[in-house]
C-alpha cells in the first residue's frame, strides 16, 4: 500500500478504526504458489490479532508453509468521479476507503482447546452477555473444533492509510460529499457522512 503524504493516518486512528470492525482479509503466499486469501472474524489485543480457520483452507495451508502473513482491515466508502474535484483532470476519479494493513508472523494450531479458547474469545467479542453451551472439547463443539484450526498473529509492522475524500481544499470536499447524495448509490450515504467529519 502506497503510503501518501497527501493522507497521513495515525496510529490512534488506526486503531480506533479497527477496533470498530468486524472482520479483515488474510493473506498468505505458500512457497512458490499463489497468495491465498480468507475474510475471517477477527479479536486484536495490542500487539496480537487472533484468528481462526478450517484446516482444509488454502490460506490456512499456506499460512502453515509460510507464516509470514498480512491481515488487512479494510473499509471501502465511495467511487468518486473526477469531475467532483475537477472538470479537466480524469486522473482525480478515485476510490475512498480506509485500510490498515499488517504485516505479521503467525503461530498456528490445531489442538481442539486452542481452538475452543479462540472461539470462547471471539465470542465475547461480538456477542457479549450472549447466552450459549460453553465452548469446550466434549461431544457438542468436539467434531467441530476438530475441523479447525486458530492462529494467533504478532504484528511485526503497521501500514495504513485513510482515503475519506480528496486530498483538496474544504470547499472540494464539501462537493463531493453532495455529489454522493444526489447520486444515492448504496453506500453513497455513509460514505458523505464520513468525509464531512474530517472536515472543522
Amino acid at each position: 500500500m502506497f503510503r501518501s503524504p497527501k493522507y497521513p493516518t495515525s496510529t490512534e486512528e488506526a486503531e480506533a478504526f479497527v477496533a470498530r470492525q468486524r472482520h479483515g482479509t488474510l493473506i498468505a503466499t505458500p512457497p512458490g504458489g499463489h497468495p491465498q486469501v480468507s475474510i475471517l472474524p477477527f479479536v486484536k489485543t495490542g500487539g496480537e490479532i487472533e484468528i481462526h480457520l478450517v484446516q482444509l483452507d488454502p490460506t490456512f495451508e499456506a499460512m502453515r508453509a509460510n507464516p509470514l502473513v498480512t491481515f488487512l482491515v479494510s473499509d471501502f466508502l465511495a467511487f468518486t468521479p473526477h469531475d467532483w474535484v475537477d472538470p479537466a483532470d480524469g486522473g482525480r476519479a478515485t476510490l475512498n476507503f480506509r485500510a490498515v494493513a499488517y504485516e505479521c508472523q503467525a503461530a498456528v494450531s490445531t489442538e481442539p482447546a486452542a481452538v475452543a479458547g479462540a472461539l470462547s474469545r471471539l465470542l465475547a467479542a461480538y456477542e457479549p452477555r450472549a447466552d450459549y453451551e460453553p465452548l469446550r472439547d466434549g461431544e457438542f463443539y468436539g467434531p467441530r473444533l476438530r475441523r479447525l484450526a486458530t492462529a494467533r498473529l504478532e504484528i511485526m509492522r503497521v501500514d495504513a492509510k485513510f482515503k475519506v475524500g480528496p486530498a483538496a481544499p474544504e470547499e472540494v470536499k464539501r462537493r463531493v460529499a453532495s455529489g454522493l447524495r444526489r447520486r444515492r448509490w448504496p453506500g453513497d450515504e455513509r460514505a458523505a457522512a464520513e468525509i464531512e467529519a474530517t472536515l472543522g
